[in-house]
């Protein structure tokens, strides 16, 4: 009796994709009871991706997949917002501490910080600044200042874009997402390049902010207030 691993390969190794594809179906199907799960076996991985090319999926599994995609995000975001930085760390006995996460994460999201973060300052209310930082998106350098107004809880949004001639990029979108409910802002750049939104209501949640320009995404780490 072949094994696990030598039937995929047989399956793998077919000349007909179509076939493969089928065959590929029927093993699954055939050994439904102990299929791994993604990631755990490189040649069930390797055949699942070479039978999807040739596969159209009915509505019933699109509906599953759809599911277990959200569900699997959702676990995601949870996991990546339970390590976003909390912003009143940045005013508290922490901060330190809070900073340097605040611009660690940063770096490696490829941000470059222009103006550290952490200022704390008075503007009618105290101010926590989350510093100037940028970032190329296609052809757009995006530079980006964030603050947090504390006892308002507004955030303080400033994006510039310009490209590589530096001229100003209008259309530039700019989201506030929070976690739970989604965007709870969104402005797109105006004929300078700019977005300016001093005070941006948020109230306590998980947030993010999205930059999206052509086809790219840029986020920033998550913050929570």
């Amino acid at each position: 009796m072949k094994t696990f691993t030598e039937e995929l390969a047989k399956i793998v190794s077919m000349g007909d994709e179509a076939e493969s594809a089928r065959a590929f179906e029927k093993f699954c199907r055939v050994n439904a009871d102990r299929l791994p799960l993604p990631g755990v076996d490189p040649m069930f991985d390797k055949a699942m991706w070479a039978a999807s090319q040739h596969t159209t999926l009915s509505r019933k599994d699109e509906s599953i997949v759809k599911r277990v995609t959200a569900r699997l995000l959702g676990e995601q975001v949870d996991v990546v917002a339970a390590a976003a930085v909390k912003l009143k760390d940045l005013i508290g006995a922490t901060r330190e501490a809070a900073v340097q996460t605040w611009q660690d994460v940063m770096a490696a999201m490829t941000w470059q910080q222009m103006v550290p973060a952490g200022a704390l300052r008075g503007v009618g209310g105290q101010m926590v600044s989350l510093g100037t930082f940028q970032k190329q998106l296609a052809d757009a350098n995006i530079q980006l200042n964030l603050g947090w107004l504390v006892d308002q809880d507004h955030l303080r949004i400033l994006l510039q874009a310009r490209n590589s001639e530096q001229q100003a990029l209008p259309d530039v979108e700019l989201r506030v997402n929070e976690v739970k409910q989604g965007t709870v802002f969104s402005r797109k750049t105006n004929q300078d390049g700019a977005v300016v939104a001093p005070d941006v209501q948020v109230g306590p949640g998980q947030y993010q902010i999205q930059v999206i320009w052509m086809d790219e995404i840029a986020e920033t780490p998550f913050f929570v207030i």
